[in-house]
């Protein structure tokens, strides 16, 4: 049997924490090779905040779970639910006692590839965290047109703008606004 990848459960908002007590478990029982790779898909936001500033922030894409690549075996299965907070793995049954390791699915690695495209596609251009979408009404909070309400016309993600209509003087204008110049009704 060779390694393959598998989702652990693990307590939400861990995530981290694991994939960290799963290195160092390793290295103090001197078996770095139990486990070949462990990867927490995340995403990197970003969020317009007042005067132009923009925080970024990191979301897990699967929060309470985390990826292993490993030959599952006895072995490696009383390590991995040896490791604080490790709830087990996804879909495995236990007989007797022990897990049968062909009970647990595997990931394939194509889609291991595809995750860690996504992961850095979000780390090179990160997601705005509120997201707009074509005829949703919303109030302008900031700027010349504070206090005006209207429809959004255009979303501009990769510049974190959108393209409001408003009525000024009676006729619908277009006018592109940041992100944070906005907020839902």
């Amino acid at each position: 049997m060779s390694e393959k990848w598998y989702v652990v459960h693990c307590n939400t908002g861990s995530e981290d924490t694991v994939k960290r007590y799963i290195y160092q478990q390793m290295e103090m029982d001197s078996c770095p090779d139990m486990i070949a790779d462990v990867l927490v898909p995340t995403e990197t936001l970003e969020e317009q905040l007042k005067g132009g500033k923009k925080k970024t922030s990191e979301k897990k894409f699967f929060p309470g779970y985390l990826l292993v690549k490993t030959e599952l075996n006895d072995d490696s299965w009383h390590f991995l639910r040896n490791i604080p907070k490790v709830i087990g793995f996804v879909g495995g049954k236990v007989k007797d006692g022990k897990l049968d390791p062909d009970s647990v699915p595997s990931v394939e690695e194509s889609e291991i590839n595809k995750m860690r495209n996504k992961i850095e596609e979000g780390t090179l251009k990160p997601t705005p965290k509120v997201m707009f979408d074509k005829g949703e009404s919303v109030k302008v909070i900031e700027g010349p047109f504070e206090s005006f309400t209207g429809i959004v016309e255009e979303v501009k993600v990769e510049k974190g703008k959108i393209q409001v209509i408003v009525e000024i003087f009676g006729r619908a204008t277009p006018i592109d606004l940041d992100f944070n110049q906005v907020e839902r009704i």
